[in-house]
């Protein structure tokens, strides 16, 4: 249970910003679906495209 605490104040921390400006960034990584995604969902997308060695799967794939 401590580790889903921490994650959760984790996401909290970074979701300073509004579901709109979220948004805005998942757009411009292309994050597909982002529509439908909670604010949390958002946060933890932006993040797994932010992921470099994830990005360079996608460009490669």
């Amino acid at each position: 249970m401590p580790i889903q605490r921490e994650m959760r104040s984790k996401l909290r921390y970074q979701s300073s910003q509004t579901k709109e400006q979220l948004l805005g960034v998942a757009k411009k990584l292309n994050v597909t679906g982002r529509w439908h995604m909670t604010k949390a969902e958002l946060v933890r997308a932006i993040e797994k495209a932010n992921n470099p060695a994830r990005r360079n799967q996608r460009d490669q794939g």
